[in-house]
């Protein structure tokens, strides 16, 4: 199923290029993408958490990469570097779109309402799911970036560091202070 989620973006990035590039480059560039290609596409679908907007993010990482590959040293970590490119990427798009947004008008879809309670302790295992997706997308960007990484997708914090642009302590403050903020907020219930 990963696999047929990437390959519609796959296929564009590979179109778009295919009519630039020399066969040795795009050879190298290609390789680099269907290896890492899937693993991208599921951490764009985790950070944006539908498809559209992760097939987009995915495109504009892999068109980034594209465009910046001759200037990618030979002996370069591909994934790290992607995964830094669909990072920054996204973490830039949430910073215009808050920029853009009006705070009026969005004052009441970014507050977090208050933790319902269960007076019989039974809660539905799908709307504690769906709260708990509710409060991480309202995380900061970057806190929200590096817990998906660490959680979902099971990364390091040198990776997670080089992604961010930031030392590894920071990613492992960033994860550390997102687990904080869950625990402190379901700390009960899950």
């Amino acid at each position: 199923m990963e696999a047929a989620m990437a390959v519609a973006p796959l296929a564009a990035v590979r179109r778009a290029s295919s009519a630039v590039l020399e066969p040795a480059v795009h050879g190298t560039f290609d390789e680099a993408l269907t290896r890492h290609g899937t693993e991208i596409y599921r951490f764009a679908l985790h950070l944006t958490r539908n498809r559209p907007d992760a097939d987009d993010l995915y495109q504009e990482t892999a068109l980034k990469a594209y465009r910046a590959w001759d200037r990618l040293p030979c002996d370069a970590n591909h994934r790290a570097w992607l995964y830094r490119i669909a990072s920054n990427t996204f973490l830039s798009d949430k910073r215009k779109s808050s920029r853009l947004r009006s705070l009026d008008a969005d004052i009441a879809v970014e507050t977090i309402p208050a933790a319902s309670r269960d007076d019989d302790g039974r809660l539905d295992a799908g709307a504690l799911l769906r709260e708990v997706e509710h409060f991480i997308e309202a995380l900061p960007a970057k806190q929200r970036v590096a817990l998906v990484q660490r959680k979902y997708l099971d990364l390091g914090y040198a990776e997670i560091a080089v992604s961010l642009g930031c030392s590894e302590e920071a990613a492992r403050r960033s994860v550390h202070e997102a687990l904080k903020k869950l625990r402190g907020r379901f700390g009960d219930r899950i």
